[in-house]
């Protein structure tokens, strides 16, 4: 029989793991989809079909929602800080946060069939958002078990591309990595949606937003075309 010390250094063990156990990354993604959309449906009707988590109005367009997490024992590399591959998958988790909270009305609004493009209502009409490149800078290790927060907003957009600043910082709003990741929307099987169409859809674009948006992509223009990779590629 194993002893109460044991038993309690196994628990101790599995939840500062728990991020790396098997199917962990599943639950942990499910995990916000189903909190922050499908459990929203009544909250979201009882508020008038208003964004349940405050992004009502173009002031709230480039608000930041936070993600907490800590550095687990099993994503420490041979220089025993967080493993540079692993903030890729917390990221996956902060934007599928970020991406349910922003876009609450869009996707209900596809449900609901509200501009009659389907032929009914359904989760099937719901748009899919795959991840076209991310472009990550490391500042400063992350050391085991530390506590720390990845912080995410809508950066900018252009004609097809959705670009998601997210940041990983400790206490104090200490920088230790920061990346944009470009998103492209799809719907109806493989429709281009805009994102500037999408942003007016659910309220949050006027003038100041529209400028903003206009400045930020100066700083992330660069990762709109991957032709210079592609040709690098054809010519190995």
């Amino acid at each position: 029989m194993l002893s109460a010390t044991v038993k309690a250094l196994i628990v101790v063990f599995l939840v500062s793991t728990h991020k790396t156990l098997p199917f962990a990354y599943f639950f942990r993604f499910y995990y916000h989809v189903f909190r922050r959309f499908f459990l929203t449906k009544y909250s979201y009707n009882a508020n008038n079909k208003r964004n349940t988590f405050g992004f009502n109005s173009p002031k709230d367009c480039f608000k930041w929602v936070t993600l907490s997490s800590r550095v687990s024992p099993l994503e420490i590399d041979m220089y025993l800080h967080k493993s540079n591959s692993t903030y890729f998958l917390d990221l996956d988790i902060a934007r599928t946060k970020l991406v349910t909270e922003v876009m609450q009305k869009l996707f209900w609004n596809y449900v609901d069939n509200v501009h009659g493009e389907f032929k009914g209502k359904g989760m099937a009409n719901i748009p899919y958002a795959p991840i076209a490149s991310v472009m990550c800078s490391f500042k400063r290790e992350l050391k085991p078990l530390q506590a720390f927060d990845i912080k995410s907003q809508i950066f900018s957009w252009d004609s097809k591309w959705l670009f998601v600043l997210s940041k990983f910082v400790t206490k104090g709003d200490k920088l230790h990595a920061i990346a944009i990741t470009k998103y492209v929307f799809k719907k109806n099987g493989r429709q281009t949606m805009k994102p500037i169409e999408m942003m007016q859809e659910i309220g949050l674009v006027d003038d100041e937003v529209l400028e903003q948006v206009k400045k930020n992509y100066e700083l992330v223009k660069h990762l709109a075309s991957s032709e210079d990779l592609e040709r690098i590629s054809h010519q190995l």
